[in-house]
């Protein structure tokens, strides 16, 4: 008989709960609260005596109207908005009723309610199995049953967690036996967009004409399984969790955490207790109750507390950002921001998810403030917004007429030690919304307008 000694870390129920409530955001926290407070038997809650309440952009746009009308003539159910966009989509509602035919029993159909739902516009399924299990409480491998379930369900390509999933979904469907096809789609994507067919060839041992037909075929087949088949217009309603203004030159963040209602603990059960007049099991339910909620206002302490500092240090990395504008970010990763607050990788990922800012430039992801950067040589200056703010102006000081190509913007960049294929020149210049060498030449040869 031997003895070991080893050391475990068990991720407990705590644990679990307070990595979920790290990574709401400030709409879905009201309504995690609110489901709270009807499985909790000590919990009430206190909610805001308004339903809406402008934030200080809106204030400044809007503030003579604002004080002519009543609060709850303004007021805005956010459940409400969060249920029509979800009834809207004729996409989703086209899942659901085929996870109904499978007459699933209620235990797989309630996880495979809550994997639609978490299907992003393009019906990829970015929340991992592993997360999913963690929220609902349930097996690991019951939700990957689910998850398979889904993915066989049509359009062809739903439910895959990346790109190359969804297109090998659609591949087994409708030519599973284009072996070729299927090693493409699992390890040389980049080398099909870059049409570097001999490459695919050479590493796959395969003849060039069949990598080419192949790569047809993966042409063929649609990346965004959901894309456009919504028959209704969906206006996504997203509610900033903190505001970043700027007051005599120096920048502040206001969380935007008036929405969320206050945690109250009714004390009352506890004297039932004390005078014993409640059964053992009934005394230990209330007792695990009191607990719950105890953590629960910790974990909600935590999460703010974490918020906070990010938010702080966010502030201090991109303050360009927020006083000149798009254009002006630099280079900023998860890691950086747990090195320097002290707090683990995964931390920062989980506070930084889902949420979203509002500032005089609009509303943004705040993980859109992580940038890495762009450029495949060590050293070579150029995050996206760099390269951006410098594609901009070189076609902007375009002599008359002799409006610079894309492979000659990809030369004057690479002198400036920005080094990018012209693909990815104009895909940038796509994204700034700027026509071609062709269409800029015309516009500006255009003889003017008269009114």
């Amino acid at each position: 008989m031997k003895l070991e000694l080893s050391q475990k870390q068990g991720f407990t129920l705590a644990m679990q709960t307070s990595v979920r409530l790290l990574q709401l955001n400030n709409l879905q926290l009201r309504n995690y609260l609110g489901e709270l407070m009807t499985s909790n038997a000590v919990v009430e809650l206190e909610y805001p005596e308004i339903d809406y309440r402008p934030g200080p952009f809106e204030r400044q746009e809007r503030a003579p109207d604002h004080a002519k009308r009543s609060d709850r003539q303004q007021a805005v159910s956010m459940e409400q908005l969060m249920e029509d966009k979800a009834a809207g989509s004729s996409a989703l509602r086209d899942l659901f009723l085929q996870s109904a035919a499978l007459k699933l029993p209620k235990y797989h159909q309630r996880i495979m309610n809550y994997l639609i739902h978490s299907l992003d516009e393009n019906g990829f399924l970015t929340e991992s199995a592993e997360s999913t299990a963690g929220v609902l409480q349930v097996p690991l491998e019951e939700v990957q049953k689910c998850i398979k379930l889904l993915q066989d369900m049509e359009p062809a390509g739903v439910g895959a967690s990346n790109l190359g999933e969804c297109l090998r979904l659609q591949l087994l469907r409708t030519a599973p036996q284009d072996k070729t096809a299927l090693q493409i789609v699992d390890a040389h994507l980049t080398d099909m967009a870059d049409q570097q067919y001999g490459a695919i060839a050479k590493a796959l041992n395969t003849p060039k004409s069949q990598v080419v037909r192949s790569c047809d075929r993966i042409r063929s087949l649609n990346p965004k399984p959901l894309n456009g088949l919504s028959t209704e217009a969906l206006t996504p309603y997203t509610m900033p969790d903190f505001y970043v203004v700027e007051e005599d030159g120096e920048l502040r963040f206001i969380l935007n955490d008036y929405y969320l209602p206050k945690i109250k603990v009714d004390p009352s059960y506890w004297q039932l207790i004390r005078d014993k007049q409640l059964s053992q099991a009934d005394s230990e339910y209330i007792q695990n109750n009191y607990k719950q909620a105890s953590d629960i206002i910790k974990f909600l302490s935590y999460r703010k507390a974490t918020l906070q500092r990010v938010v702080e240090y966010m502030l201090t990395v991109q303050g360009d950002f927020f006083r000149l504008g798009p254009g002006h970010r630099v280079s900023l990763s998860n890691r950086e921001v747990a090195q320097a607050l002290l707090l683990h990788e995964s931390t920062v990922s989980r506070a930084v998810s889902g949420k979203f800012f509002e500032c005089k430039w609009g509303v943004f992801p705040l993980k859109s403030m992580f940038i890495r950067r762009t450029t495949a040589n060590p050293g070579a200056a150029g995050n996206l917004d760099e390269i951006l703010q410098k594609l901009q102006t070189l076609i902007a000081s375009e002599p008359p007429g002799a409006a610079y190509s894309d492979h000659h913007l990809a030369s004057l960049l690479s002198a400036e030690g920005i080094r990018i294929a012209r693909r990815t020149v104009a895909k940038y210049r796509l994204m700034l919304g700027l026509p071609t060498a062709s269409q800029r030449n015309a516009e500006r040869n255009a003889p003017p307008r008269h009114p």
